[in-house]
């Protein structure tokens, strides 16, 4: 009958709330798969059009598409540091993001997928984030709105751009 002293860290739930490391696995795969093709289109569309200027609307498109793939592969960081948390890591998680004191009063653990986090609950009330790396958010953030702006500006580009050129001669047939 030998028992382990029970002490306040030990009596942490062994998976954090909220992540089912199936899921973020499929999440996961999903972006690996996304990112490599993404990146297959934007090397196909610089290489197609090799020879000639690119507009502006094709520069642009290309830089949300790029942070498009920074985005993904920021997210898919992130992910990598909850996927393999164990009850052994997530202890020490905690340790490396505040003191070993600190880590013994945690009695739970929860995460989320968005924003990324792993959050160290504190029994007397409050809590701590650890595991995924400070930068990851704000840096997905950032991305994803350069994205979007990006994005936007490469259609309305492209939309007034045909609006105001003239009729081909194949469009009069």
């Amino acid at each position: 009958m030998n028992e382990a002293p029970s002490s306040p860290a030990s009596l942490a739930s062994d998976a954090p709330d909220g992540l089912n490391s199936i899921l973020l696995l499929f999440i996961c795969l999903i972006g690996v798969i996304t990112f490599c093709t993404l990146i297959a289109l934007l090397g196909s569309g610089m290489a197609k059009r090799r020879g000639r200027r690119k507009t502006r609307a094709e520069w642009l498109g290309g830089i949300a598409l790029l942070s498009v793939c920074v985005t993904i592969a920021l997210y898919i960081w992130g992910a990598l540091h909850l996927m393999f948390m164990e009850s052994d890591t997530m202890r020490d998680a905690c340790a490396k993001a505040h003191s070993p004191e600190k880590a013994a009063q945690v009695d739970g653990y929860s995460a989320s997928y968005l924003p990324l986090r792993f959050t160290c609950r504190i029994d007397k009330g409050g809590s701590y984030d650890a595991a995924v790396p400070g930068y990851i958010n704000p840096a997905m953030g950032i991305a994803f709105v350069l994205a979007i702006a990006t994005g936007a500006v490469s259609v309305a580009t492209r939309d007034q751009k045909r609006s105001t050129s003239p009729p081909s001669r194949g469009d009069d047939e």
